[in-house]
């Protein structure tokens, strides 16, 4: 049986990181598209008219927790928008060391229990 018994659960770990960036991916869009579309609708959102790029160089700026302050939320709207983005944020990045600290020690204990059978089978592979 060897190390194959172990590739259904890497399965559900790769689904899990792939899903998460797939999320990643939408929540940036997601809240650069609104800020976009708010600045749009309501100017003087922002400090500056918002471009789509300026947007997303909002969104990334916030999510990174880099903040440069060359584009900032002036509106009562725009500033909760900006805090749901950090809340959200935070949440993403503590759900993405969850899987990854999973994933660790999965490893860890599959390293731990091939171990243990290679000293079970003296070392030989099972056929």
């Amino acid at each position: 049986m060897g190390g194959s018994g172990h590739r259904p659960l890497a399965l559900p770990r790769l689904k899990a990181v792939e899903a998460l960036a797939a999320t990643l991916v939408l929540f940036l869009l997601l809240f650069a598209s609104t800020y976009f579309l708010l600045e749009h609708s309501t100017p003087g959102s922002f400090s500056e008219r918002l471009t789509k790029t300026d947007s997303l160089y909002f969104t990334l700026t916030t999510f990174a927790t880099v903040g440069y302050g060359d584009i900032v939320a002036r509106s009562q709207t725009a500033r909760v928008l900006t805090m749901l983005q950090m809340m959200g944020g935070l949440l993403l990045v503590g759900v993405a060391a969850r899987i990854l600290a999973g994933a660790v020690q999965a490893g860890l204990r599959r390293r731990g229990h091939e171990a243990s059978e290679a000293s079970v089978t003296g070392g030989r592979a099972e056929p």
